[in-house]
């Protein structure tokens, strides 16, 4: 995905990308098709001891702004989908991924998550409704322009979320133990799906179509232009 499709310089082994916050302290959510293939996802990790934004990118990062490392905040990063449906079951699960590592901070106490995102993808955080903050100016990185920015994480901020799209409490799946006969997470995720109904709003469907992008000209413009959610088509803000 960011290495053939977007250009990142990563490093692969056994067919995974991976780079040096893909550790024991990080986290992933993954999202599934019907066929059980990887479509969505998005890694976040504490920021207490490193993070790619001070790492990297802190030359972007305004003076005066609250630490990134002050142990109440965690970085997203590596998000992805490939799910192209557009309608609105489809926009929901793409929220419900966005969403996700949002409540699973504030169960931990932390009250914000910071990235740095390419300015592609704004449209589709504000519209998921997202409470985002941009921290400075856009920069160059190689394969376009991207911007730091910091989201809230609070009661309010998912509430107003899971009212837009209709999300269910929570609004993700945890799988921490197969059941006799269960062969893998998936046959454990439809269980409890059947055993929690309001899952249902999240599951995966059979796609209708699919989107097309004849003004896309690389790899990117196509990658960014699936996520298809702006202000306006999702109610944002």
């Amino acid at each position: 995905m960011f290495v053939n499709q977007l250009g990142w310089d990563l490093r692969v082994r056994d067919g995974l990308e991976h780079d040096e916050y893909d550790d024991a302290r990080a986290s992933n959510i993954i999202g599934f098709s019907t066929e059980n293939r990887v479509v969505m996802g998005l890694r976040f990790r504490p920021t207490d001891d490193c993070s790619m934004l001070l790492d990297h990118f802190s030359h972007v990062l305004p003076a005066g702004i609250r630490p990134i490392d002050d142990g109440r905040t965690w970085e997203l990063s590596r998000g992805f989908c490939i799910e192209r449906g557009m309608r609105r079951h489809n926009l929901r699960r793409k929220a419900a991924c966005m969403i996700a590592p949002l409540e699973l901070a504030y169960e931990a106490g932390i009250d914000r998550c910071v990235g740095f995102t390419d300015v592609r993808m704004l449209s589709f955080c504000y519209g998921v409704g997202w409470k985002l903050t941009l921290l400075g100016s856009a920069m160059d990185y190689g394969q376009g322009e991207a911007v730091a920015y910091e989201v809230e994480v609070s009661q309010a901020a998912l509430d107003e979320m899971r009212q837009m799209w209709g999300l269910p409490r929570p609004s993700h799946v945890t799988v921490d133990r197969l059941l006799p006969g269960e062969e893998n997470a998936h046959v454990a995720a439809a269980r409890l799906a059947r055993e929690h109904p309001e899952l249902q709003k999240i599951a995966a469907q059979p796609e209708i179509g699919s989107a097309t992008h004849p003004s896309a000209t690389t790899g990117a413009d196509v990658y960014y232009g699936r996520f298809g959610t702006t202000r306006s088509a999702s109610g944002g803000h």
